[in-house]
């Protein structure tokens, strides 16, 4: 064989391989992003209470009301709405999304449920200011110091002190609570829901 046809073969074996590990990589995927997002146990947000609230925490986000702004009735103006009009806009954004096969990032963001989303059974979330001088943060830390050291929290120890180090608890709170509810997340929800709640 030449050394043309070697150089040829050659690189049709590496545009070949390219084009298996884009397959592979869902680059030409058949499924739609709802069916991604329900294979991985995603919730997405489906009750027009869900919807109104989603539109009126992300409105202020400007890439977001770009997005929602293509699914508004002509002559509306939803800047200042408050959800009313715009959980109409975010359901069809939503389902122009998760019957797409290329719209998963966006979905994920605007569309599915977070940890915070779901009240923890029979309990309400610890509110961010943790109650009279971060009583609830501090109540929650010392009830569950000991799971979270055995989960491996950092900054967490046996020796930390609820009345000093509760903002760490809350910080592990706020931050993993707005985490998507998907089967990757089930502990952390589980934990959220014990340590994050009251």
């Amino acid at each position: 064989m030449s050394k043309v046809a070697l150089g040829l073969a050659g690189a049709g074996g590496v545009a070949g391989t390219g084009a298996f590990a884009a397959y592979q990589g869902g680059l030409f995927s058949t499924s739609t992003v709802r069916e991604t997002l329900t294979k991985e146990g995603y919730e997405l947000v489906n009750t027009d209470e869900q919807f109104k609230s989603f539109f009126t925490e992300f409105k202020s986000d400007g890439e977001f009301m770009k997005e929602v702004n293509k699914h508004k009735q002509a002559g509306e103006t939803l800047e200042g709405d408050d959800g009313t009009k715009g959980k109409l806009a975010l359901k069809a954004l939503c389902s122009s999304y998760l019957d797409s096969k290329d719209k998963l990032d966006n979905a994920i963001k605007w569309c599915v449920l977070r940890i915070q989303d779901k009240q923890p059974s029979g309990k309400t979330w610890i509110t961010d200011d943790g109650g009279s001088n971060g009583a609830d943060w501090k109540n929650a830390l010392t009830k569950s110091r000991a799971a979270m050291v055995s989960h491996g929290v950092e900054g967490i120890s046996l020796d930390t002190q609820s009345d000093q180090d509760y903002s760490k608890i809350k910080e592990w709170c706020l931050k993993n609570k707005k985490l998507p509810i998907n089967t990757k997340n089930k502990t952390i929800q589980s934990n959220a829901s014990s340590w994050c709640s009251k």
